[in-house]
């Protein structure tokens, strides 16, 4: 598959808001949002958390690029979908044969 073709299969919209830190009281602090075009999969699988502990994904997000994206990073999926910020379980990097190519988030 060409990377036309791959980018043809973007028409999702997620917003990320990158973890800053905790302020006093340990509520999370975020950062500005940021638009990225992604695919969204519904399909369930089992991930392995940050935490080494095996949980049941209910969707894929598939991000062009292997931009920023931490797991203690607020995710705001596209309407329609529930819950509409769920916890980001894994993260998974892929490259190809010219390097970077997607990020493959479990939520």
């Amino acid at each position: 598959m060409s990377l036309d073709e791959f980018m043809d299969f973007m028409n999702d919209t997620i917003t990320i808001q990158p973890f800053l830190g905790r302020d006093g009281y340990g509520t999370a602090m975020f950062g500005v949002p940021i638009l990225y075009n992604c695919r969204v999969s519904g399909q369930q699988k089992q991930v392995v958390d940050a935490m080494g502990v095996e949980r049941v994904s209910k969707a894929t997000i598939y991000v062009m690029g292997q931009p920023p994206i931490g797991p203690t990073d607020r995710l705001t999926m596209p309407s329609g979908f529930d819950p509409q910020e769920p916890p980001i379980l894994a993260i998974n990097a892929l490259s190809d044969e010219s390097g970077a190519h997607h990020l493959e988030i479990d939520v």
